[in-house]
């Protein structure tokens, strides 16, 4: 009589802690950056972004001790890449509720956070060469239908630089524009001067209002207007940008700020709305500032801003986000 061969049943391995982990994207990137559990002692954490990995952030001591999380509270880090070297602070609200200087300056404000970079390009550059925006290494979740993207962007034209670039439905969504059409305030000084001024931790130009005094008198051109806002404008056109370049014996100051984005609840917040980010950006983190080469693809820095609740990136938007979309 036949006998049919028992089926073998091969049980698989569980999958190892690693294993496990790398199907959880936040997990995996945050390994990659470096990040260890001792960090989280705060629900919201910045950091030097792994994507920017040229560029090194200090200490303002004298020990110039490399630092793995960034401080929120406008303290001086000095920061240096390959093609940049200067300093920067990074403010952010509700982040440091005991430190009096950080809550005069979003005192009767709807900004959510701001950062300053001072500093030095160590190559010569073109104006419209400095970009800055978002990157993300996977595709957004939950994200709208190209025709609402289409719609939303064709409402935003006329405020946007003629040199916007973006696509949100990729499986690498980005946004990019030129720096000086973002940042709200900027100045030029001689290097030579400041270097017999300045002292290491401080920032030249700040005013008593934490912001930076517009100054574009050095570009010698009296078309650029000298507000800030005027000033954005300008070169928000391509055919200016094109005309100036970044030049290693100035330094360079630029101050931007968002009154939506809240890194701290990791949500924007539009008058009494609160829309919750998380299910969308894939468990992705978001750059706080950036500036990268166009042409390179060197980024001149990069900071991210993390926060606990990204590892949430799986839950359903609520119905008020779901209605914005």
């Amino acid at each position: 009589m036949f006998r049919s061969k028992p089926i073998e049943i091969k049980e698989e391995p569980p999958p190892s802690q690693n294993e496990e982990d790398k199907r959880n994207p936040f997990i995996d990137y945050a390994r990659q950056s470096g990040l260890l559990l001792e960090d989280w002692h705060r629900d919201s954490l910045l950091v030097p972004s792994r994507r920017g990995n040229t560029s090194y952030f200090l200490s303002g001591s004298s020990s110039s001790k490399n630092l793995r999380c960034l401080p929120t509270d406008g303290s001086v880090v000095h920061l240096t890449s390959s093609l940049f070297e200067g300093k920067i602070i990074t403010r952010i609200r509700d982040d440091n509720i005991d430190d009096q200087a950080s809550n005069k300056y979003f005192r009767h404000r709807s900004r959510q956070y701001n950062w300053i970079v001072q500093g030095k390009f160590l190559h010569r550059t073109r104006f419209d060469d400095v970009i800055t925006g978002q990157e993300f290494e996977r595709p957004f979740r939950n994200k709208p239908s190209s025709q609402i993207v289409q719609s939303l962007l064709g409402m935003l034209k006329s405020k946007l630089p003629d040199s916007f670039e973006c696509d949100f439905l990729s499986d690498a969504p980005f946004f990019q524009h030129p720096l000086l059409a973002g940042c709200q305030h900027f100045r030029i000084d001689k290097a030579n001067d400041l270097n017999k001024s300045s002292t290491r931790d401080e920032l030249h130009g700040l005013g008593a209002d934490g912001n930076i005094k517009e100054d574009t008198s050095l570009l010698n051109d009296d078309n650029i207007p000298k507000d800030g806002a005027g000033r954005r404008k300008f070169f928000s056109k391509q055919s200016n940008l094109s005309r100036f370049f970044f030049e290693p014996d100035m330094v360079y100051t630029f101050d931007f700020f968002s009154n939506y984005f809240s890194p701290s609840t990791f949500s924007l917040e539009i008058g009494p709305m609160s829309i919750d980010l998380v299910p969308y950006f894939n468990g992705f983190p978001l750059f706080l500032s950036m500036a990268k080469d166009k042409s390179s693809g060197e980024y001149l820095w990069a900071t991210e801003i993390w926060h606990k609740r990204l590892l949430n990136y799986q839950e359903t938007p609520g119905r008020l986000s779901r209605w914005c979309w």
